[in-house]
């Protein structure tokens, strides 16, 4: 009896591993699921290259994940777009600013990732005010999205971003 091979796994699949395996232990294992299926759910994004990083997109940050990690399990391509989306690793005050501006500057589709990160960070945000959790930085962080919004061309992802900055902003003064 002959036995089916095994199909290969997307890369897509590799990516939810790799990702999986990085983060045990270190939390935001439920983060980049969301980010993805608000990639292609919401914003109806179905380019691997975009849908991998985003799956990836706080490896570098958050993990002992290094660049070249990425691009030898990947490609350069994607270890490109997660870096365009990262900031060092406990950044300070100045550097916080210093990555929201370099943000304005990111690729096309670096700026879907951050959007799709930015949409979860700020329902998951919103809820956390909405149970009277006080966190600090909202009020600088819609800014600092706002901001960033400028610089994207129009979309629904766009949009979408927009009216949840809205939202957490009854919760906060700015």
């Amino acid at each position: 009896m002959e036995t089916e091979p095994k199909p290969e796994k997307s890369s897509i699949d590799l990516a939810i591993e790799f990702a999986t395996k990085k983060f045990k232990g270190v939390g935001f294992i439920n983060h980049f699921p969301r980010v993805l299926m608000i990639l292609q759910d919401e914003f109806n994004i179905a380019d691997p290259d975009i849908l991998i990083a985003a799956i990836l997109h706080d490896t570098l940050e958050d993990t002992n994940t290094t660049c070249e990690e990425l691009e030898e399990a990947f490609s350069k391509n994607i270890a490109d777009l997660v870096e365009e989306v990262s900031h060092s690793k406990n950044y300070n005050h100045a550097q916080k600013i210093e990555y929201y501006q370099k943000l304005n500057t990111i690729s096309p589709k670096a700026k879907m990732v951050k959007l799709a990160d930015f949409a979860d960070n700020l329902r998951n945000i919103t809820n956390q005010r909405k149970a009277n959790k006080e966190l600090p930085y909202h009020n600088q962080y819609i800014l600092w999205i706002r901001d960033f919004l400028q610089n994207c061309p129009d979309s629904s992802a766009k949009n979408i971003v927009f009216e949840l900055t809205k939202e957490l902003e009854k919760y906060v003064t700015i």
